[in-house]
């Protein structure tokens, strides 16, 4: 019996090229998924506060970035074979129109939490941390406040061992800087709904 959900469970996994086909296809209709570890997710519904928080972020990431940047709000991040999550934000440092296959790793991915913190505090973060995302903040609704992570490592070696080694939390009153450019801040109050 074990053998045969270990199948079951393999045979559902998809690689990115067939999630987008499903996607392009129509397949999902206008559910929001996202494809983490050969596996499409159903994202949760937007809640207001979630809403208003990607709204004020957007605003302050716009003014904080230059022409040679390209900022992604709710898109697709593709990062491999088998992942291509949907992240409130990334940023990258290369103008807008570069070819996907040519893009580096993102300065920077947000995810916006308020019911969905345990995904994103746990698989969505082991694989940003696994891909090398050097900076990811969870702006965690409910906690009010940001959370800052970085220096991705995998001291188990496992795959369920990615984790980022510095995690710092930042609340009301407090700023936050972009690891790849210190000078940018931002006010914790100006990310939160």
């Amino acid at each position: 019996m074990r053998i045969m959900s270990q199948i079951a469970a393999n045979s559902v996994r998809f690689t990115l090229s067939e999630y987008l086909r499903m996607s392009d296809a129509g397949i999902f209709g206008d559910r929001r998924t996202e494809l983490i570890g050969g596996r499409i997710k159903k994202m949760a519904p937007q809640l207001d506060r979630h809403m208003w928080a990607v709204a004020k972020i957007n605003r302050v990431l716009v003014h904080a970035t230059t022409p040679k940047d390209t900022l992604i709000v709710e898109g697709t991040l593709y990062l491999d074979e088998w992942n291509a999550p949907e992240p409130d934000f990334h940023l990258f440092d290369v103008p807008v129109g570069t070819p996907r296959e040519k893009l580096p790793l993102p300065i920077l991915v947000i995810e916006v939490s308020h019911t969905t913190y345990r995904r994103d505090s746990g698989s969505k973060l082991r694989l940003y941390a696994r891909m090398g995302i050097a900076d990811y903040w969870i702006v965690n609704l409910r906690e009010n406040r940001v959370e800052v992570y970085r220096k991705p490592e995998n001291p188990t070696g496992k795959q369920s061992g990615w984790r980022y080694a510095s995690v710092t939390h930042a609340g009301i009153g407090e700023t936050v800087a972009l690891l790849k450019r210190p000078k940018v801040k931002f006010g914790v109050e100006d990310l939160l709904a």
